[in-house]
């Protein structure tokens, strides 16, 4: 990825994406995916893992990617911000469906997706799981790991791995190839980002560092087990539509 220097990014006009250097995640992936798919012009610049990343932290209020800003209005982090200012942006390349029940369909699965306590954080919760007696410290401390949600986490995501897969289905049986009515939404670029948590990519097309793939490689045997075909085949489809592969980051 070609970033510029934190601060070249801060003072810039027009859009800016700010992603975790080094590591898919999973929420910049996809804005990043999204932006590239609506044809709009932007600058990128890096938030290093683990560091104190401060002239971020003073700009955008968080330690972490992504980080999207527009011009003179204030930066934002949460991944519906980040959705409603594309569509504003380039609303003539709409990944939020017009028809109102796909558009709730839609935001409901992005959010069980990207939002808190849904297949992503799960996921997170999971990967930073500290050992048996232990307080959370590092990534753990950062994302808010506690005993009550650290337990549920993996139910939390096989369950939602099986209703995508239902979903998938019901609309293959439609005749639609997409998650919601018959055309790609932003649903589709979150699950295509968002599976590398739980069937990460091959080598030449998500190039992770071999030190850390493992952590992204060490699955539970449930969570694959609940991993239906139809989820890949998906994401492997969008991905070489949408994505720029091997992916940057």
């Amino acid at each position: 990825m070609d970033y510029a220097g934190i601060d070249e990014v801060i003072n810039a006009d027009g859009l800016r994406l700010i992603l975790v250097q080094g590591l898919p995640s999973p929420w910049g992936q996809a804005a990043k995916a999204m932006i590239e798919h609506k044809g709009l012009s932007y600058i990128a610049g890096p938030q290093q893992p683990g560091g104190a990343n401060p002239e971020l932290v003073a700009w955008s209020g968080v330690n972490s990617g992504p980080v999207v800003a527009w011009n003179d209005e204030p930066p934002l982090n949460r991944w519906d911000d980040i959705l409603l200012l594309l569509e504003r942006l380039a609303p003539a390349t709409p990944l939020v469906p017009q028809d109102a029940g796909e558009r709730i369909h839609m935001f409901g699965l992005a959010h069980e997706m990207c939002g808190e306590l849904g297949f992503g954080w799960n996921c997170r919760l999971n990967m930073t799981r500290p050992k048996p007696g232990e307080p959370p410290a590092g990534f753990a401390k950062k994302y808010g790991y506690n005993e009550s949600d650290g337990a549920l986490a993996i139910p939390r995501v096989t369950t939602f791995l099986r209703h995508l897969a239902i979903t998938l289905n019901a609309q293959s049986q439609q005749g639609s190839n997409y998650l919601v009515g018959a055309s790609v939404s932003a649903a589709d670029f979150y699950w295509a980002a968002f599976s590398n948590l739980v069937a990460l990519q091959p080598p030449e097309e998500c190039p992770i560092h071999p030190a850390v793939r493992p952590m992204f490689e060490q699955v539970p045997p449930e969570v694959t087990a609940a991993i239906d075909p139809i989820l890949i085949e998906h994401r492997d489809r969008i991905m070489r539509a949408h994505f720029k592969i091997p992916m940057e980051f």
